[in-house]
């Protein structure tokens, strides 16, 4: 477990808590859209977009990428380059975010979708 146990920051690892970022920072952004005024607002807007992405898309490719990292070397017998992993974890947590995170205050100015 990650409590008090000795947890090593491989790919899998880094993906895995990259997805708990994400769909934590998803779930955020739709606790903004439940409530009903602020909603009517912002629907229709790209906070909307930013919303979606960061729940399903970044949620489920996150999910996918620690799995394959897990699994894939377990199946084939072959290891993966751990460097390139983590190069891989890295600059797609980067490229999301700074591709998204705008969208959120692109949306509350009032940017239609």
């Amino acid at each position: 477990t990650m409590w008090r146990g000795s947890m090593t920051f491989e790919t899998p690892m880094l993906f895995s808590i990259g997805f708990i970022f994400v769909f934590t920072m998803g779930g955020f952004t739709g606790l903004i859209l439940s409530v009903a005024p602020i909603d009517i607002q912002v629907h229709d807007t790209y906070y909307v977009v930013a919303h979606f992405h960061y729940v399903l898309v970044a949620g489920s490719l996150f999910a996918l990428f620690a799995g394959t990292y897990y699994w894939l070397p377990k199946w084939t017998g072959r290891m993966y380059s751990e460097k390139l992993g983590k190069l891989h974890f890295w600059s797609t947590l980067i490229s999301f975010n700074v591709t998204f995170f705008p969208m959120h205050f692109l949306g509350l100015a009032g940017m239609p979708r």
